[in-house]
């Protein structure tokens, strides 16, 4: 955790981890999306509306990722990151592997496999 910090403080510094990105890290969201239909079956709600706040609020590398949650070849890789035991070596959807950032990749891993949020620190610092 200390190298975690250290890295996220060195990066935001130099202008790598937008603020925006941080604050989301740190609180979530500040607005309700319960509203939005979950139309991924092997997520839960509260991750559907996480990732739809990623999209809305956070950044533009997040564009359209509720869609690829739909779409048959992307779901295929979504549905497998959700289930293995180390997520963190699965690569992300084509699009998403080269669009996002490491951070951004490592929020996205925190809405969705939380519990596996220590492996993914270690891939992020690594």
């Amino acid at each position: 955790m200390y190298s975690f910090l250290n890295t996220t403080s060195i990066m935001r510094n130099a202008g790598f981890i937008d603020p925006l990105e941080w604050n989301f890290f740190l609180r979530g969201s500040p607005n309700d999306h319960s509203d939005q239909e979950n139309k991924c079956e092997f997520i839960s709600n509260k991750q559907w509306q996480q990732l739809y706040a990623l999209e809305l609020e956070v950044h533009p590398n997040y564009k359209d990722i509720t869609k690829s949650f739909e779409d048959p070849s992307d779901r295929k890789i979504w549905k497998t990151i959700m289930e293995t035991e180390n997520p963190q070596k699965i690569a992300m959807p084509p699009i998403y592997e080269d669009r996002l950032t490491s951070f951004q990749k490592f929020i996205l891993m925190q809405c969705l496999r939380q519990s596996k949020l220590l492996l993914q620190c270690k891939v992020f610092v690594k």
